[in-house]
Parts: structure tokens; sequence; C-alpha cells
């Protein structure tokens, strides 16, 4: 008697493949031939679940999300609001292998929002979220009074995405390199000029 398929899993392993095969070779790696290998089954089997390249990475997208909100979330709830900030912004950085092949999906997203819908939405979803958050922690941070009272929130949360997203660019695009400590030290010169951090009222 053939085993009993579980869909479920056998989706999230389609999604992993999907998720693990753009974050080391890129978006037009991603085909439905390769994702299927990388998987371990046959392109037959991954058609059953999504019959287009585009459907796929529309999913797999989802599936990042999961990945990098976990520990997103557990920085943010930190008791020091400003340190909870920080840390949320160094795992946002391309300092590593893992966190690379991350940025490598996510501008592998930009590039194809250009040419489908569906793929576009997720994006704005995706900066939707990241904006949001950037935004909830600096106004966390300003309500535990360790940053200034006058600090724009949506602007402070525009520019701290501009400038990573510009990191990104630079570290995975542009050919020049910025180490791990120096794309840290970018982030807390934002803090210290943006934010202007002054000591939390029990210090004082």
């Amino acid at each position: 008697m053939p085993r009993k398929v579980d869909h479920k899993e056998r989706r999230e392993a389609f999604l992993a493949a999907a998720y693990r095969t753009i974050k080391k070779k890129g978006v037009d790696a991603a085909t439905i031939r390769a994702v299927a290998r990388e998987a371990g089954f046959t392109t037959g089997a991954l058609v059953h679940y999504v019959s287009s390249k585009d459907k796929l990475l529309v999913q797999a997208s989802e599936y990042s999300a999961r990945d990098v909100r976990a520990n997103m979330e557990a920085a943010e709830a930190l008791p020091d609001k400003l340190e909870a900030l920080r840390q949320v912004l160094y795992l946002a950085l391309p300092s590593d292998e893992d966190k690379r092949g991350n940025w490598n999906f996510f501008l592998g997203f930009w590039e194809r929002s250009i040419h489908n819908a569906a793929v576009r939405r997720v994006t704005q979803l995706r900066y939707t979220e990241w904006l949001s958050r950037t935004e909830r922690l600096i106004k966390a941070a300003q309500e535990a009074g360790t940053i200034a009272r006058d600090v724009d929130l949506k602007m402070a949360s525009r520019s701290i995405v501009a400038l990573i997203d510009g990191i990104a660019t630079q570290v995975l695009r542009s050919g020049s390199t910025l180490t791990p400590k120096e794309q840290m030290a970018l982030v807390d010169e934002w803090i210290a000029c943006w934010l202007k951090p002054s000591p939390s009222p029990r210090a004082r």
C-alpha cells in the first residue's frame, strides 16, 4: 500500500528548496526543474503544487519572511528598546553568508517585480512590514525616553531602510566591500545622528 503523502510537509519542502536555491544562486537559477531537484523530487511532483515560477517565488517569499521574522521578533522583545532597534537593524545587514543569501533572495524579487504584478505585490508587502517594524521600534525607544522627542518617526524609518538597502546594494552588486564591522558602524552612526540618543530617565 503506497505511503500517504503529507501535502503540507511536501509543500514546505519545495518552498525550502526554492529559498535555498535563490539564496545560493539567485532568482534566475530557481527554475521549476532546479527547485524540484534541490528538494529531491521530480519536476512533475512540484508542478502539482505550483504551476509557474512566479507563483513559486510568491509562495517562497512568505517562507523566507518566516525565517527572518522570528529572529527579528526575538530582538524586538529586548527590554532596552534602543538596543532592540540596534539589534534588529544589525540582523538586516548582509554581514554573513546566510544574510547575504537573504539579500540575494530579496534583490531578485526587486528585479522580478518589474515584470510581474504578483511578485510586485509581495515585494511591497515585505517593504510595508519592514517599514512598520522600524517605525515601531523607533517609537518604542522614543517613548522609553532613550532618543530625542522631536524625531520624525516616518522620516527616520524611511532613512534607515534606505541606508540598509544602500549597504546591501554596495555589498552584493557594486563590487565594493564593506566588512561586517563597517556595516554596523554605519548603523551606529545613523542612530547617533538621526536619533540623538540620551540617557534613559532612570539613568539621570
